[in-house]
């Protein structure tokens, strides 16, 4: 039987006796610190520096079944891992989430993901790079009618629906059902209220996105069921549009494999980034520690 790949058991078991940062990454030797209630990790496919995963330690299919008890302990978590990637690596940071998802492939424990952004990003850049992560996933499209046929498959729609709106003359044996959403027309939740405003929502078999940058207006919550990686692939199009060095480095690894999706952590997971985020986290909470020492000590919190 596959193992709880957000397992917090075998994360603390691998690690409890670790002395140093590991050379290598392996499936549950990437754990940085934990608190009470939740563990902190170095994310798979970390295309930007810093990239770490907050984590229940017990099973939670989201964090919108979170107790109001813990939430001040998961927002200290999220504040500090914020802090250390601004402190450390001179980046802003987006915080996301996508609810009940079950990204792993099974039964999921709520995880959010914290991933470092250019220094330059800017509420247009953000909001740019979501409105362009819409349009490739084609939010908002149902399905493309053709005879008596519903074409449904987002390969499908992506390729039909690029040659519809590149003819002048269009065809009147498609017809598209739906209309292209952009970060305006899908936030219905109030990111501020996050993450026990979703709890109706998922009580009754619902989804949710959760996207928070540090501007108001590049930020959504969000009850459209997107596609999995939807905060990854954000971030990965918001460094192409800052980072030109990045941009050359992307293209270098396409061209070996025209398939490759950089943004999925099924990809690539930039081993050598992964392994650097565990020093810089190190480094970083040991820092906080003695900055927020009070806190430190409520919550339990333990670096690794």
């Amino acid at each position: 039987m596959k193992k709880d790949q957000l397992s917090w058991e075998e994360f603390f078991k691998e690690s409890k006796n670790r002395t140093t940062i590991p050379s290598k990454v392996k499936e549950f030797n990437r754990l940085v610190a934990h608190t009470k209630n939740f563990f902190i990790i170095s994310g798979y496919g970390a295309f930007t520096p810093g990239y770490l995963l907050i984590i229940s330690k017990d099973f939670l299919p989201s964090f919108g079944k979170i107790s109001e008890n813990e939430l001040d302990e998961l927002n200290f978590t999220i504040k500090i891992v914020k802090e250390l990637i601004k402190n450390e690596l001179n980046r802003g940071s987006v915080v996301f989430e996508h609810g009940m998802c079950a990204c792993i492939g099974g039964l999921d424990r709520a995880h959010i993901h914290i991933m470092s952004t250019h220094s330059k990003s800017n509420e247009e850049s953000i909001t740019k790079s979501i409105n362009s992560v819409l349009y490739n996933r084609k939010v908002g499209i149902e399905y493309i009618e053709y005879k008596n046929y519903k074409l449904q498959n987002l390969h499908d729609i992506n390729h039909i629906y690029e040659d519809i709106i590149s003819k002048k003359e269009k065809s009147k044996e498609f017809k598209i059902i739906g209309e292209l959403l952009k970060i305006e027309n899908i936030k219905n939740l109030s990111e501020e209220k996050w993450p026990l405003v979703t709890l109706d929502h998922i009580n009754s078999g619902g989804h949710y996105v959760y996207f928070k940058s540090d501007y108001n207006n590049s930020s959504f919550l969000t009850t459209n069921n997107f596609e999995t990686q939807f905060g990854r692939e954000v971030v990965f199009e918001n460094e192409l549009i800052l980072d030109k060095k990045f941009k050359r480095e992307i293209l270098k690894l396409q061209n070996k494999n025209k398939n490759l999706q950089i943004w999925r952590w099924q990809h690539y997971t930039f081993e050598k980034e992964i392994l650097k985020t565990m020093k810089t986290a190190k480094k970083g909470f040991k820092k906080l520690n003695s900055k927020y020492k009070q806190d430190f000590d409520k919550f339990d919190i333990k670096i690794v």
